[in-house]
């Protein structure tokens, strides 16, 4: 009795070999685009012939890229560039650079304070509640980070 379950399951396991193989073998082949049972050809490159860089080719690329700056780049006015602004942080962006600096150092505390302080001021801005309150999570202050996730609810409503 135990030689025929022996028997049957080798039997079962060779069957589904054979399937898997032959399976294998069909979904290979139509993925790449040949007949089954075509010969294949084995491409060793897949990006094919690209013209290698040289100090020639970078020169004409750099020659290109003049022309095309003296065809459409300008030199903006005093009055555009101020219109544009001075290029200074403006009051979050400051506060996100002290937030992500205290969390570099590992100094979450002070990252906390932070962004405490930004959201006292600022009670209505959704992305810092949501960092404090995971900040909090994270620092095992869970009461205080469900408190501020629902102030993050109540604000995106």
């Amino acid at each position: 009795m135990q030689t025929r379950y022996t028997s049957l399951f080798i039997g079962v396991i060779f069957a589904l070999t054979l399937m898997a193989l032959a399976s294998y073998r069909e979904i290979s082949a139509t993925s790449f685009g040949v007949a089954a049972g075509a010969p294949r050809q084995w491409v060793n490159d897949t990006l094919g012939d690209l013209p290698r860089m040289t100090r020639v080719s970078f020169a004409d690329v750099q020659a290109a890229d003049a022309a095309w700056r003296l065809a459409n780049a300008r030199e903006y006015s005093l009055a555009e560039l101020r219109k544009r602004g001075d290029g200074r942080r403006t009051a979050r962006e400051a506060m996100q650079d002290r937030v992500f600096s205290a969390q570099r150092t590992g100094n979450r505390g002070r990252a906390i304070t932070e962004l405490e302080r930004w959201v006292r001021a600022n009670p209505r801005d959704a992305d810092a509640l949501l960092s404090l309150a995971r900040l909090l999570n994270e620092s095992g202050r869970s009461e205080e980070s469900v408190k501020r996730y629902r102030q993050v609810l109540a604000v995106t409503r």
